[in-house]
């Protein structure tokens, strides 16, 4: 495998690198990860139904799990910086593990929240947050397509699994659904992290678009002696701030259609596995816009073109008010897939445009803390809602108020055609 994905990237202009093959394991150990996370909705009803569960009850749960995950992000993003992120990801991936088979378990709603609520959300938080700067120490050049590729993968995991869930409870039931998962994702894991390293020098390599011959600037690595003195200085920016808000805002805004867009179609008499497809329709579309927008910020201007998708993550949402009809439910999916995909893909080239090589561990744990307390606080509202007005009408207006204001809070962000921050520098790192 590893052979064909090298000659397809030579054949493609691209110089052969080992970065491409941490993009290949960070992009499906995120796949893995986002098919227990992002198809929450799938099970809201068959619980609902099998213990007579409130949906504000249930989706607590999701809630408690992604305030976990944002409230220990930075610390997640800060042990990677210290201690190296492999090594937060074994253990992240354990906790993960043991979270998914517990909640197997789950008999009540105590044990959900446990289970699903703490164990799977601090997994999810030490095994995923260290991928973005592993990412980026990794590439010298072409780091938006790293990103791009890295990107699809949030949009793959819940395409894939949603319908495969669907079925999995449909014929097995919730308890065998969750073991069964736990076992693939922990094969997959222990595989794949053999092969994954922190940093090139840990390879002997050098990262990609360095060259060893060359004596230019571009082979000179940060040096930061004191880590907790440039997270000060990034800190102090407003940027740094301003993307956590926007981080906020549209993760309230997409979190609400994430989880209910199935409870909503099942509301309107749609079949459980019509309506998981109306999901993995919304996750596919996501994946082209996630692999481009990158690549487009990087051309045509970041600001604009996020702006653009978070106005595509909005208007749709009217489409969805009291319709029962299967196919307007197609024609959503696709347009607010393209504004999903498209929200969250210029964060990385924003970071490195406004921070440059900093370490990016604990800025981009913050980051994450804003928008996990934004699927967290979009992930349970609309149960809430649902539960005390009977419809989904108030939910979806509020996912759309969340992704306008998301929209307006990035035109005032700083222009990013320089560092924020000062640079300081060393002489490149001897690599045998």
């Amino acid at each position: 495998m590893i052979k064909q994905i090298k000659q397809a990237i030579e054949i493609n202009g691209f110089s052969w690198h080992y970065a491409w093959i941490i993009v290949l394991i960070s992009s499906i150990i995120q796949t893995l990860a986002s098919s227990i996370r992002m198809t929450f909705g799938v099970l809201i009803t068959p619980l609902s139904e099998n213990f007579n569960w409130s949906q504000g009850d249930i989706t607590l749960a999701y809630a408690i799990s992604n305030i976990v995950t944002a409230l220990s992000a930075p610390l997640a993003g800060s042990l990677g910086d210290r201690f190296g992120e492999k090594k937060i990801m074994i253990i992240g991936s354990f906790l993960f593990i043991f979270g998914l088979i517990f909640t197997g378990y789950s008999k009540n709603l105590t044990t959900l929240y446990i289970s699903y609520g703490f164990i799977i959300g601090i997994g999810h938080s030490l095994l995923l947050v260290p991928l973005m700067p592993v990412i980026m120490k990794w590439f010298k050049k072409h780091l938006a397509l790293g990103i791009s590729v890295w990107m699809t993968s949030w949009g793959i995991g819940p395409a894939l699994s949603s319908p495969i869930i669907a079925a999995l409870l449909n014929k097995f039931g919730w308890q065998n659904t969750f073991w069964i998962i736990g076992i693939i994702f922990t094969v997959s894991i222990i595989y794949l992290l053999r092969y994954f390293y922190d940093t090139p020098e840990s390879k002997g390599i050098l990262a990609y678009g360095i060259s060893n011959n060359s004596k230019t600037s571009e082979n000179e690595e940060p040096a930061w002696k004191d880590i907790s003195e440039i997270q000060k200085l990034i800190r102090n920016t407003q940027e740094y701030w301003n993307m956590c808000s926007i981080h906020f805002l549209g993760c309230v805004g997409h979190s609400i259609i994430l989880i209910y867009i199935v409870p909503i179609a099942l509301f309107q008499n749609i079949t459980l596995i019509k309506a998981s497809i109306i999901l993995s329709l919304m996750s596919g579309t996501s994946i082209i816009s996630r692999f481009l927008t990158p690549l487009i910020c990087e051309k045509f201007g970041i600001r604009t073109f996020m702006s653009i998708s978070f106005l595509l993550q909005s208007i749709p949402v009217f489409l969805l008010f009291g319709t029962s009809n299967l196919w307007i439910f197609y024609f959503f999916a696709i347009i607010f897939g393209i504004g999903y995909g498209g929200e969250a893909g210029g964060f990385p080239i924003l970071n490195r445009r406004y921070f440059g090589n900093s370490p990016m561990g604990g800025p981009t744990g913050i980051q994450f803390l804003g928008g996990g307390l934004g699927m967290a606080l979009g992930g349970w509202i609309g149960g809430m809602l649902f539960d005390f007005y009977g419809n989904y009408d108030l939910s979806l207006l509020l996912s759309i108020c969340a992704s306008t204001a998301g929209m307006f809070s990035i035109l005032l962000l700083h222009n990013p055609s320089k560092t924020l921050i000062p640079q300081q520098k060393k002489l490149p790192t001897k690599i045998k």
